[in-house]
């Protein structure tokens, strides 16, 4: 497989684990690196209204890069394979604990919401629960964004008032897809941080960002 490149600084080691993990079973791994860009993009523009830490930032990043490894098992139920796969595979540099944060964020990246009837959520202690709930839902709209798995947005910019969180998208071509995909996805965002969030505006430009 070709190298890859998450993204133009350093990363970490635990982060550089989680991307060998993502590289032996995605068979699609650009889609991975452009929901964990876009992602982080979405955690740092609304680090005001979660309030995380960088270790909530890389826990979700891990995620991102490994939301999707569950297709090497089939399309039926991925989201939850990917979970097992992360939970069975060695993640050096993380330990039981992080790997079960992360194996819940990528769980629910699509499909229901978080519920203690799932038994890999209901080991979570209250705080850990809700920074599951906090980081899947910027993953959610993160991977709506890329529905078509083209990498057209380049760039998410927010803005919040009292009532909404305002989007501003940067892409380069058609981004229908897209849409569709955060408006079908941004409902578990609202529920978590009670708040709507919309996307306001649309560039589309091949000029360099």
């Amino acid at each position: 497989m070709r190298n890859i490149k998450i993204l133009n600084k350093p990363i970490s080691l635990k982060i550089k684990t989680a991307e060998n993990l993502m590289k032996e079973f995605d068979r699609e791994p650009s889609h991975a690196i452009q929901v964990s860009t876009l992602a982080l993009q979405l955690f740092d523009e609304l680090s005001i209204l979660h309030g995380m830490n960088q270790k909530d930032r890389e826990l979700l990043e891990a995620a991102a890069l490994l939301h999707d490894i569950g297709w090497s098992k089939g399309p039926k139920g991925h989201h939850k394979n990917s979970m097992k796969m992360i939970l069975l595979n060695e993640l050096p540099g993380w330990d039981e604990k992080e790997k079960l944060l992360i194996a819940n964020i990528a769980r629910y990246h699509r499909k229901s919401f978080p519920s203690l009837k799932h038994k890999n959520f209901d080991k979570l202690d209250k705080e850990n629960q809700e920074r599951v709930k906090s980081l899947a839902s910027l993953l959610r709209i993160a991977d709506g964004l890329d529905r078509s798995h083209t990498n057209c947005v380049k760039k998410i910019q927010a803005e919040l008032d009292a009532d909404c969180v305002h989007l501003h998208i940067f892409c380069r071509g058609e981004i229908s897809a897209e849409i569709y995909g955060f408006e079908k996805k941004s409902d578990f965002f609202t529920q978590t941080f009670n708040i709507n969030i919309v996307v306001d505006n649309i560039t589309n430009t091949w000029n360099d960002i």
